[in-house]
Parts: C-alpha cells; structure tokens; sequence
C-alpha cells in the first residue's frame, strides 16, 4: 500500500494550541451553567 502523504494540523486562530481552546470551551460551558443554576436558585 502506498503510504500518505502527512498533513500537518493548522495552527488554531487563537490562544496558541488546541488544548487551550478546549480548555477555554469548557470552562465557558462551567460558567454558563453556574450561572443559569444561580438564576433557577433565584426565581424559584
């Protein structure tokens, strides 16, 4: 089989890798949950 050939991965547009993004997507998703918890703790 011929092997293919390799293409290197484009750097991310911001924050410098694609684990610091995932990691700022998931610390976004935290937030938004806190607070949507505080805003049911609210008006309930």
């Amino acid at each position: 089989m011929p092997e293919l050939p390799r293409v290197p991965d484009d750097p991310p547009p911001f924050l410098g890798s694609w684990r610091r993004i995932y990691v700022a997507v998931l610390i976004y998703l935290c937030l938004i949950i806190a607070v949507f918890y505080v805003f049911t703790l609210a008006y309930r």
